[in-house]
């Protein structure tokens, strides 16, 4: 009988398990490239701007400005864009252990949407450490990108270096 409970505990524990893990699809959906070799921080100082809406500076003092910014749970909704400032940071080559972390920018003070309310800059986190980015493309040409909601349904949100006008 003991075998039998045990069994059954078991049973329950895994399906628990199956039923509870793997909610994120992070590496099933691809990437939309590798880390350039060698990326510096100069190499991704200037503008971005993202399609159909969202541009963000880097600037060379390791502060950054962020407008016309999609929040996370409605990417493609332009009235609830926003902007904010704050600081941004390069983790080092190899340190990078999840998707969307070779970037890190961390907002400051208090950001804004485009229906006017104000919002902690908690509000922009979308991981852990910060609202983070992973890099492609060249040290010449680099991309920024991260999922624009939930990883599962892969949808990346895509910052590219802006023309210069």
């Amino acid at each position: 009988m003991r075998w039998h409970a045990l069994g059954l505990v078991g049973a329950l524990v895994v399906g628990a398990s199956l039923t509870t893990t793997g909610c994120a699809n992070y590496f099933g959906c691809g990437v939309e490239g590798k880390r350039p070799a060698g990326l510096t921080r100069e190499d991704l100082i200037g503008a971005y701007a993202a399609d159909p809406f969202g541009r963000v500076e880097l600037k060379a003092d390791g502060t950054f400005t962020a407008s016309d910014w999609p929040e996370f749970n409605y990417p493609d909704d332009p009235r609830r864009a926003g902007g904010g400032a704050g600081t941004w940071r390069l983790e080092p080559a190899g340190d990078t252990a999840i998707v969307g972390d070779d970037v890190e920018l961390s907002f400051e003070g208090k950001a804004f949407n485009g229906a006017g309310w104000k919002a902690k800059p908690e509000a922009f986190r979308q991981t852990y450490s910060g609202f983070g980015f992973d890099v492609a493309g060249t040290r010449e040409g680099p991309r920024m990108y991260r999922y624009a909601e939930d990883p599962d349904i892969c949808e990346l949100h895509v910052l590219r270096r802006a023309k210069s006008e």
